[in-house]
């Protein structure tokens, strides 16, 4: 049955045929997950079909390119296929659905397709489309449009994503990118708001999160498979106790779960620890027909638990699933969005999506202002790190924490403990940001990527103020210390000042004596009778407010693996 637009697409709809009518650069819709991006697709192509011009709608993902084929016949069109995991090469359409990989084969063989003259190329999921000139889309791009000035007829480009961003939230549109202008932007939390989309929630896990302190990323800023394979083996017993968890939290009242794992062998050992006749895992070597059952069996209940490894990301419609569960860690904001998307779609008795992340993926991308990501980052009920108040706004954030998680005005809070400064616009941003968010310069070189095996360049700060103090683990009844060092930074004749934090326990003999050795022998000049008293609150109060407390002049320090600046050094100048 034809859809109808709600009001919000036909806007939508209107706006995108202005803007390619009035305009020859490549455009940009935002839309995000549930916006209806396919009947929005069909309306734009059965305005050009009646009209007589010739389209071609290009998507990675060969499920999305049938859904997108499908939804613009229902819509009254007259598509044909050119894409050969579907089995179909029809080049003669008006309005071609094809994969990007197809037609630069066909190109490149000269077939039939390369010599079609297609006046508007439609991008779905244009985040992929990179400023390489030497990429796939820019290929495909340079060749349609070279014909289009050959033979003087109008070309256009119009890019569709529910993701403006690539990597950690860098931008894919304006002056210096391949889209020049965004069209319209229809948000997540503008869809939940009007009740277009059911809210995300985030749920607290009994059991603990994987470990990844150790991971590095490639020079394509991507997580090691091999490394990241080891930190799994390493664990292997937690992901069995993950699982488990997963699958009380499903059978309590939820209706199904997509589960994100690490590696092909990871995703194995998850279907392992799953109920066999409610599970099954899809990987990119799934076929298309197969791939299809088993989400035809999601959809209607008999499968309850999607394991994947980064597949079922766009072009899946699972609309009753309703947990997402995250057990291996993204690089990508891209593909924390997208996924958290899955879950959000409208279904009858659906009232939230449950996202569980068992890889700190919200930590990781807690610099971005983003409602969900916002969200996904406040603390839960029962964490007990949230002890560092915010100089701003007063919001008590992790001792791990590079911005703060507090909302001012509905917006994020711009305080950031630790921050790179941008040399253009002086903006702070996140110290592992590759660009600035406010004029998207570069900030770091690409070649290096935050390479973590490169060494560690050693950083002399000048402590100016320090401020002590300690609280009660809620769980194990023993006292964190923690210290602030007020620090400055003489960088290229600029005095820049930053923030260093230390915290040490005391719940672990292990814990105890990193707390005597990295602390109380440095900061004492008498010790006598301090270690057996180091798990006594009031001890440890009333010494950190003594006159014989010592206090640094300097720090040696070194960027640790998580961002944060690690001390490798205190130095007591002036107690000689």
């Amino acid at each position: 049955m034809r859809k109808i637009l709600r009001d919000y697409q036909q806007d939508v709809v209107n706006k995108i045929k202005s803007s390619l009518k009035n305009n020859t650069h490549p455009l940009l819709a935002t839309l995000s997950v549930g916006a209806g991006k396919s009947v929005i697709i069909a309306e734009i192509l059965l305005w050009l079909e009646h009209k007589n011009y010739r389209a071609l709608c290009l998507t990675l993902n060969s499920t999305l390119i049938q859904q997108n084929h499908d939804t613009y016949k229902i819509q009254g069109g007259n598509p044909g296929i050119y894409c050969s995991g579907l089995k179909s090469k029809n080049h003669s359409a008006n309005v071609i659905f094809a994969s990007p990989h197809s037609i630069e084969i066909g190109i490149k063989n000269k077939n039939p397709i390369s010599e079609q003259r297609f006046n508007l190329i439609i991008v779905d999921e244009c985040h992929n489309v990179s400023m390489d000139e030497k990429t796939m889309f820019r290929r495909i791009f340079n060749h349609y449009g070279f014909m289009a000035q050959q033979f003087q007829y109008s070309y256009r480009i119009l890019g569709l994503t529910g993701t403006p961003f690539r990597f950690k939230g860098e931008a894919i549109v304006g002056p210096k990118q391949f889209f020049k202008e965004e069209v319209c932007n229809i948000k997540t939390h503008w869809l939940i708001e009007r009740g277009f989309l059911v809210s995300a929630i985030f749920g607290h896990k009994n059991v603990d999160s994987f470990d990844m302190s150790s991971l590095r990323v490639d020079k394509k800023g991507k997580f090691k498979h091999d490394e990241l394979q080891k930190i799994i083996d390493k664990q292997s017993r937690l992901t069995e106790k993950i699982i488990y968890e997963i699958v009380n939290i499903v059978e309590s009242g939820r209706n199904g779960a997509f589960i994100f794992a690490s590696t092909i062998k990871h995703a194995e050992e998850c279907v392992k620890a799953l109920p066999q006749e409610k599970s099954a895992c899809i990987t990119g070597d799934t076929p298309h027909e197969q791939r299809k059952k088993i989400l035809d069996a999601a959809r209607n209940g008999t499968i309850k638990y999607l394991v994947n490894v980064a597949t079922l990301l766009v072009g899946v419609d699972v609309p009753n699933f309703d947990t997402v569960c995250w057990l291996r860690p993204t690089e990508s904001l891209v593909i924390y969005t997208q996924g958290i998307g899955r879950v959000l779609r409208l279904f009858p008795g659906k009232l939230s999506g449950l996202v569980l992340d068992y890889a700190m993926n919200a930590q990781r991308h807690g610099d971005i202002d983003d409602p969900i990501i916002n969200a996904a980052i406040q603390p839960l009920k029962g964490d007990i790190d949230y002890v560092i108040p915010c100089h701003d706004c007063g919001t008590l954030n992790s001792v791990f924490g590079r911005r703060c998680i507090g909302l001012v005005g509905g917006r994020r809070c711009e305080h950031f403990f630790e921050f790179r400064e941008c040399s253009s616009c002086r903006t702070k941003n996140d110290i592992v940001a590759r660009s600035c968010r406010n004029c998207g310069i570069e900030l770091i070189d690409p070649n290096k990527k935050l390479h973590m095996n490169a060494p560690k360049e050693k950083i002399s700060l000048k402590v100016i103020k320090v401020r002590y103090w300690a609280n009660v683990s809620a769980y194990s009844h023993h006292p964190i210390i923690h210290v602030k060092y007020r620090c400055q930074h003489d960088s290229q004749g600029e005095n820049e000042f930053t923030d260093v934090y230390e915290v040490f326990y005391t719940n672990t003999p292990l814990a105890k004596n990193i707390f005597w050795g990295n602390f109380i022998k440095q900061h004492f000049a008498d010790t006598t009778d301090f270690y057996s008293r180091l798990t006594n609150l009031s001890f440890i109060m009333e010494i950190l407010r003594s006159e014989e407390l010592l206090t640094p002049n300097e720090i040696i320090c070194v960027l640790g693996k998580n961002g944060k600046l690690k001390i490798l050094k205190k130095m007591f100048y002036a107690q000689g």
